[in-house]
């Protein structure tokens, strides 16, 4: 039987027959167009590498500030920066000229195929293209940032991680590189269907395979070894491969089947998003005067309003006002509050960081390893065991590992008081050590002296 591939033509006919010289001919005519496009691409994106690498750079800052730690990357010598931004503009450039990529291969196979079969591989070269952009956007949006919060957060207190620039990019866009190909597999399935390869009975059967597959898969193309992410990559997997077989069999059992299957894995996946990204930060544990806090999640067991104030007299404890990260709050004239931050996520009992809030105040609260003290004056007291805390100011950041320590912002001036233990103030790229019982001063300018007294000393000598 003669198995050279052929076209057809419009009749039903063959039009021609290919050699092996003249489809290996072809097959390097492709290769030769795709590596062109490729090198353009990867010119383009080494113009702009700077740029590109602070989208990606994106889930890691997030992750990073809201623990309080810096989002720097870092090189560990003079050559890895630069070959981590090769790898960065060969992954981007291979994401740009994908769809040409595709076209060629299409160019090539097409002429082995029958017409009804090109037929079916233009349908599906459009919906290809999709699925790549779906999946490296599932990536970059919901699977890189929990996997982050996860390995940060199990880190615990006092471990602060050091992430190399080439790690960072081989994380971030081999793994949404290889969840954009992973898209395809509907499509694949589809398509092996109709041109009669498989059948919907072949994908049931194998759909216990298919399980154990997708895990295995996952912990090939993952570049962590950690569990959470294999995990995050084997259940979309699982989930494409029975959409797979919705799409060959659009029964109504396939449709239940592939229903329970999406609506597990979004509970889940909603589930460890609520508890990696929406811990409590903290709780209002004391007020004096007028205190407003916004937006505010829950007093006790009654929702607040988007802005809520308290206003009650001096030793007066209300119930908890427990908040998420980005709250406000604003002290008036006369008025204080206590707060206390959770040390690792949710609120714990004798672990954790209480602020002091003076009269005329006030801050942000980000996350729970950092506030920001825009104005007024704050006392910190970090309890034992529970870890760095930053205070950012408009003129320096005050790290704190233990002990108590005095902030106040006024008219652009930082005073940091040690009151007990030492904390170090960054100024810049420079930092300072405060001692327990020292203060230092930062003033936008300097500050104010007395030329002539300062400059006595030289009198008898001739400054003229």
């Amino acid at each position: 039987m003669d198995n050279t591939p052929h076209q057809e033509s419009a009749s039903g006919g063959e039009e021609k027959r290919l050699s092996l010289g003249e489809h290996l001919e072809e097959l390097r005519l492709r290769i030769i167009i795709c590596i062109i496009g490729l090198i353009v691409c990867f010119f383009l994106c080494w113009a702009f590498k700077s740029q590109i690498l602070w989208v990606a750079k994106r889930p890691h800052s997030l992750t990073m500030e809201s623990m309080g730690l810096s989002a720097t990357l870092k090189v560990l010598s003079y050559q890895e920066g630069f070959f981590a931004y090769i790898k960065l503009c060969l992954i981007s450039a291979f994401f740009l000229s994908y769809p040409m990529v595709l076209y060629q291969a299409w160019r090539f196979v097409s002429v082995g195929l029958y017409r009804h079969e090109r037929r079916y591989v233009k349908m599906f070269l459009p919906f290809s293209v999709i699925g790549f952009l779906l999946g490296g956007l599932f990536g970059y949006f919901v699977l890189i940032p929990l996997a982050l919060q996860f390995l940060i957060r199990i880190l615990g207190p006092g471990i602060e991680p050091i992430i190399t620039m080439s790690q960072y990019v081989s994380l971030v866009f081999l793994l949404t590189l290889a969840l954009g190909l992973v898209f395809q597999l509907p499509l694949v399935m589809l398509l092996l269907n109709k041109v009669g390869v498989f059948t919907a009975e072949n994908y049931i059967q194998w759909r216990k395979f298919a399980v154990l597959g997708a895990f295995i898969l996952a912990a090939m193309i993952t570049p962590t070894a950690d569990p959470f992410t294999q995990s995050g990559t084997a259940l979309p997997v699982m989930v494409l491969y029975e959409v797979g077989i919705l799409l060959v069999r659009p029964t109504r059992r396939a449709f239940l089947y592939a229903g329970g299957l999406v609506g597990v894995i979004s509970l889940l996946t909603l589930g460890v998003y609520a508890y990696l990204t929406l811990p409590t930060v903290g709780e209002v544990q004391r007020v004096v005067g007028t205190v407003e806090i916004f937006p505010v999640v829950a007093t006790g067991r009654s929702p607040l309003p988007q802005t809520a104030t308290k206003d009650v007299g001096a030793g007066f404890k209300p119930a908890p006002t427990k908040f998420y990260r980005g709250t406000t709050l604003r002290t008036g004239r006369g008025a204080k509050a206590q707060l206390f931050l959770a040390g690792g996520g949710y609120i714990r009992k004798g672990r954790g960081i209480r602020l002091y809030v003076n009269e005329s105040s006030r801050l942000v609260l980000p996350g729970q390893r950092r506030v920001e003290l825009l104005e007024g004056e704050l006392l910190v007291a970090i309890e034992k065991d529970s870890g760095s805390f930053n205070v950012n100011t408009p003129s320096c950041v005050v790290n704190l590992e233990n002990g108590e320590t005095d902030i106040k912002v006024f008219e652009g001036t930082v005073t940091v008081t040690s009151i007990k233990g030492s904390v170090v103030v960054a100024v810049g790229e420079e930092k300072k050590e405060v001692r327990q019982g020292h203060q230092l001063r930062i003033s936008p300018g300097g500050e104010p002296v007395d030329a002539e007294k300062v400059t006595g000393w030289t009198k008898g000598l001739d400054r003229d």
